[in-house]
């Protein structure tokens, strides 16, 4: 499997950058992950809106699906009028309501612990820790397996669910200084003592707060991991071996 980081600032971009959003490709099958702000845009550097054969939205924050309300357009107004199926959290009819055009895509809700075949990827959920109905994704294929945290604050069942991941993308959306019980993010600490817990390989982190600095960020990782940590950069691609 072969991951794009399109985006990968959160709650809103730097200037320059964009919001969360990442393509998952294995041998002609390409997933979209999240569609915040400003993905629309860097995903047609790579592919047409057609060539996608699904998306996955985790949650219903404007920062992960905002781009999906032009990208119905993009699908419902072209030639070729393709319709794609969207695994979506389903905790705002008003959103839903108004997420479709001229049958840009098939709506599906995710189901914790249910699992979505596409190609030879299986994706399985779990319900996160986060204000509204928020799902982290794993995807498996060939023996090789990549999840994805999307928004969530720590809880200890997550760690079975991302046990010996080969790549864990997750957020870090808050530094330490700045937590709170009514801030339900990861830290940068959070993310590497959850990646050690579980015998990751490799962690990748993402969901960037524009304001803080990078190094900021690296300087609160855990010292004690014995994986590979680095911060998600846009536009590149990982292998997930």
């Amino acid at each position: 499997m072969k991951l794009t980081i399109l985006g990968n600032n959160g709650p809103y971009p730097k200037a320059g950058e964009a919001c969360s959003g990442y393509l998952l490709e294995h041998k002609d099958i390409k997933i979209l992950i999240d569609c915040g702000n400003g993905v629309l845009s860097r995903l047609q550097k790579f592919y047409s809106v057609n060539e996608l054969d699904a998306i996955i939205l985790t949650h219903l924050h404007s920062d992960h699906i905002s781009d999906i309300f032009i990208m119905k357009y993009a699908l419902g107004l072209g030639k070729n009028n393709k319709t794609i199926p969207i695994y979506t959290a389903y905790d705002d009819q008003y959103l839903l309501d108004n997420m479709n055009y001229n049958n840009a895509f098939e709506i599906n809700f995710i189901v914790e612990d249910k699992e979505v075949i596409i190609g030879d990827i299986h994706f399985s959920f779990i319900k996160n820790k986060h204000p509204v109905d928020t799902y982290g994704v794993k995807a498996v294929v060939n023996n090789k397996k990549f999840v994805y945290s999307s928004d969530t604050s720590y809880f200890d069942e997550i760690i079975n669910f991302i046990k010996e991941a080969d790549l864990f993308l997750c957020e870090s959306g808050v530094l330490s200084k700045d937590k709170n019980n009514n801030i339900m993010h990861l830290t940068p600490k959070d993310a590497s003592i959850l990646a050690k817990e579980a015998k990751v390989k490799k962690l990748l982190l993402t969901h960037f707060y524009p304001e803080y600095k990078r190094q900021s960020i690296l300087k609160e990782l855990s010292d004690d991991y014995n994986f590979e940590i680095k911060l998600s950069e846009e536009m590149k691609s990982y292998i997930i071996d």
